[in-house]
């Protein structure tokens, strides 16, 4: 009996700590800017709303609970990042149609927390969401409506009034996204808090009865049945990733920067037909294949721009690190079946390859767009230049 007394005392404990956590994360934070430098051009304005709101979903994120629904919405507002001051530039290929579906991520994401006392408000919050892309929409079309016919993306200066309707409009997004997310924050608590109390009496009476082996006995087997081998879950990860490429490299320049780069892509994630080693042993032997194959791409761009060339160096690291935390995981995988026959897949850790994979996935295609967009406006540069300079001669002639 003591024993059961201790371990209820140690129960609610644990849901007191948790509540309070939650409850704190809820309070903390305020949303606000960077102290960078504003965008001068129309062609600063992506990398810099790329940069503010990277920086304000890490610091969100860091203030809410470590759980997979708000890991996958904290991924949906990374890929949504440029297009929250949606300024399309030229050679940016499906762009509207990209934008719509990962906007529609992220409200899908908001809905998954739409449960119980809270739903309305979510909707509701939701809504001013919607309406939010949709006023941040006209200020860039109200931008791009001013332009000039003989200004291009370099050479078209941003107002003052332009540069404080752009970040008024970020700020806008931004304080939006934290009330959603601490709406979201509330509702996991009150889940939380249901989901502890029911446990709490669950254990005075499964340990009374003395049922709790029985019930260990189940859940272990339950883990177990839902368990896959880490083989099928590379073959299915491989599949994933092989259609993520193919429709990547369709887009992209036929350049040699670029054909390498997918080369050295391919043969990382993608296993020939007849080779043993896994897709994680692959990537911890080749991951500095695809690094100095991006290093090449790098050096190669066509732009003089800093600042394309610090966005993709920051794309790169990103995309080295998510290759680190798949080994990570891989290397956890192997830690836990020491002895064993064949290596299995909890399905947590099948949703952490999952979610780190479709991170990579973001990361890499942010690095390949900015490259193919800097070498799309060079090109153009170029072309305008040449026709210039003929023009210029035959006036002469």
């Amino acid at each position: 009996m003591a024993r059961v007394q201790l371990l209820l005392c140690f129960t609610i404990l644990f849901a007191s700590v948790t509540l309070l956590d939650l409850v704190s994360a809820h309070l903390k934070f305020k949303p606000s800017l960077p102290q960078i430098e504003d965008p001068k051009t129309v062609k600063d304005v992506e990398p810099y709303t790329v940069k503010v709101v990277m920086v304000f979903v890490a610091d969100l994120e860091k203030e809410c609970p470590k759980t997979n629904k708000f890991k996958a919405f904290f991924e949906k507002l990374r890929g949504f990042a440029k297009y929250v001051c949606p300024i399309r530039r030229i050679g940016q290929v499906d762009y509207d149609r990209d934008m719509k579906a990962k906007a529609g991520g992220i409200f899908k994401a908001i809905s998954s927390f739409a449960i119980g006392k809270i739903r309305e408000e979510i909707q509701e919050e939701k809504q001013e969401a919607i309406d939010t892309f949709r006023f941040m929409k006209s200020v860039a079309a109200k931008i791009m409506g001013g332009r000039k016919k003989e200004e291009n993306e370099e050479t078209m200066t941003l107002t003052a009034e332009q540069q404080k309707e752009i970040k008024e409009g970020i700020l806008k997004w931004e304080t939006i996204i934290t009330r959603i997310t601490n709406t979201m924050v509330s509702s996991t608590s009150t889940s939380a808090s249901s989901s502890e109390e029911s446990s709490v009496g669950k254990e005075s009476e499964t340990s009374a009865k003395g049922e709790s082996e029985t019930s260990s006995s189940k859940t272990a087997e339950a883990s177990q049945s839902s368990s896959l081998t880490v083989t099928q879950v590379e073959e299915e990860t491989s599949k994933d990733v092989s259609t993520f490429i193919m429709n990547l490299e369709k887009k992209c320049p036929q350049k040699e920067e670029f054909k390498v780069f997918f080369e050295q892509l391919k043969g990382t994630m993608i296993a020939p037909r007849k080779e043993r080693k896994g897709l994680f042993s692959r990537i911890k032997t080749a991951a500095g294949k695809i690094s100095g194959a991006m290093q090449v791409m790098r050096s190669r761009i066509g732009s003089k721009s800093a600042e394309v060339k610090k966005n993709m160096e920051a794309y790169q690291e990103q995309v080295m690190k998510t290759l680190e935390e798949l080994d990570t995981i891989h290397a956890q995988i192997v830690s836990q079946n020491k002895g064993k026959a064949s290596l299995t897949c909890t399905p947590t850790q099948q949703v952490q390859i999952k979610q780190t994979i479709t991170k990579w996935e973001q990361v890499t295609t942010q690095f390949v767009e900015v490259a193919a967009q800097s070498e799309s406006s060079a090109s153009s540069s170029s072309s305008s230049s040449s026709s210039s300079s003929s023009s210029g001669k035959m006036q002469a002639k």
